[in-house]
């Protein structure tokens, strides 16, 4: 297939009317591997205005906007193809010439894909995202207008995206979709977004619903703990660079101290004076030593449990998303609001269902790996603060007694004094973390999880 020059996009300020809907109105779609629709609820028909018989089998970007930059779906494609999920705030086109604004969240589903929208809830982050694609959208403008193929025009707005994430504080697309996707759960479950109970329904769709609401109640404590994650997840980002800027004073202490003990010897010569100086040099340079080398690793580790807590708390927010999805589409289903036998409407369930099962199995494999690493990090972190206050009074007994020599003026032993200061305060800031990490308790019992699911399962083979 040729590669064809692209057309630069006209002036695209949002015509039409906003088609709007509640924050419980959560729809959805399945693809195919290229994109083409499979699957769709009556949410996203109505809000597109297209039947359901005129969506199936179109490629998505039937309802693609023109205000969006072609590098985002670039950005999309790439993570989505690599196995990852991808969030995106995104503005749809719909029919009739309007438009409806969504937070869309991708996720491969089986050999094709599924894509979980949600009303935005940030509408700052948003309008500042929406901000940013106009200037991307600018960029693939000109782009085109030099002769650029689709594909350049593209990854031009893919390159001039990452810049504006970067400058808003995000590593990349990746990051974004973590970061952003758990701040639009926690919104959504604020703003009261939870799955109705029908005590009085009954039959197998009214059982999926009970095991969705089932599931969203003994979640609800996970989901309770999206700010404390990111709370710790800013704290471990703070404390790994005080650990760096930390090992880089002890190094400069350590340079001090050496130069501490050259001038007692030529101050006070040899004799019993230098003799204790020495020996307590000695004393507190291993000590420092010891230091310095429980800290070397621990700065990495300190980034790498931060990692963990932060794809805990994406795993939290996913298992969640798609517990909200499918227990609302179990709700439309069992109101009439979607067909049970239109458009397959019980692979739609299982595929929603899947999605979930493979999410909280992801959980589980990151909360694993969270403990070990936690457990670990925790007591190095432990042995370091003890490390740290076991030196501080025989350091203070060296400089004192360099002073009682006469080095008191010395540079060494002012540069000592100023690299001390107060002491080792980072030892209680890494004792407060220590037990910060070990006081998160995350509650999940994934065995309860995968027996619902197995109900679940149940119920849908009723249904085929």
């Amino acid at each position: 297939m040729t590669d064809t020059p692209a057309t630069a996009p006209k002036d695209t300020a949002l015509p039409g009317e906003e088609h709007t809907y509640a924050a419980e109105e959560l729809f959805f779609s399945t693809t195919d591997a290229q994109g083409r629709i499979r699957r769709a609820n009556s949410t996203f028909m109505r809000l597109s205005g297209y039947p359901r018989g005129s969506l199936v089998g179109r490629a998505h970007n039937v309802v693609r906007h023109p205000s969006m930059p072609a590098g985002v779906y670039r950005s999309i494609w790439e993570a989505i193809e690599s196995g990852q999920a991808a969030s995106a705030y995104i503005t749809n086109r719909a029919k009739d010439g309007g438009y409806y604004r969504v937070f869309a969240t991708i996720v491969p589903s089986g050999d094709g894909y599924l894509s979980v929208r949600t009303l935005p809830q940030n509408t700052e982050l948003r309008a500042t995202i929406e901000a940013a694609y106009a200037r991307v959208r600018a960029v693939e403008e000109q782009s085109a207008e030099t002769g650029s193929t689709r594909r350049e025009v593209a990854a031009a707005g893919e390159a001039a995206l990452l810049e504006e994430l970067r400058a808003l504080g995000y590593k990349d697309a990746v990051d974004f979709t973590r970061q952003a996707l758990p701040a639009e759960v926690a919104a959504l479950v604020a703003a009261g977004v939870d799955i109705p109970e029908r005590s009085d329904a009954e039959g197998p769709v009214a059982r999926v619903l009970s095991e969705m609401k089932a599931i969203q109640e003994s979640t609800s404590g996970l989901v309770s703990l999206l700010d404390e994650c990111s709370r710790l997840v800013t704290l471990l980002g703070r404390r790994a660079v005080e650990i760096d800027a930390l090992s880089g004073r002890l190094g400069q202490l350590r340079e001090a101290l050496r130069g501490v003990d050259g001038d007692v010897e030529r101050i006070a010569g040899q004799g019993e004076l230098l003799d204790d100086v020495r020996a307590r040099y000695e004393e507190v340079d291993a000590l420092v030593l010891e230091c310095v080398e429980q800290l070397h690793p621990l700065a990495g580790q300190v980034e790498e449990l931060r990692g963990d807590v932060d794809s805990v708390r994406f795993a939290i927010a996913l298992l969640r998303l798609h517990n909200l999805a499918a227990g609302f589409f179990a709700l439309q289903v069992l109101d009439g609001e979607d067909d049970l036998a239109a458009n397959d409407a019980v692979g739609s369930l299982g595929e929603l269902v899947s999605a979930l099962h493979e999410g909280a199995g992801w959980l589980s494999e990151r909360l694993a790996l969270f403990r070990a690493r936690a457990e670990l990090v925790g007591g190095e972190l432990d042995v370091v603060a003890r490390s740290l206050t076991a030196t501080h009074h025989p350091l203070m007994d060296l400089l004192a007694t360099a002073s009682e020599a006469g080095a008191e003026n010395e540079i060494s032993v002012r540069t000592g004094r100023s690299l001390v200061r107060d002491g080792f305060t980072e030892a209680r800031d890494l004792a407060d973390l220590a037990g910060a990490i070990r006081d998160l308790e995350i509650p999940y019992e994934a065995e309860e999880i995968d027996a619902r699911l197995a109900e679940v399962r149940k119920a849908l083979a009723e249904l085929a």
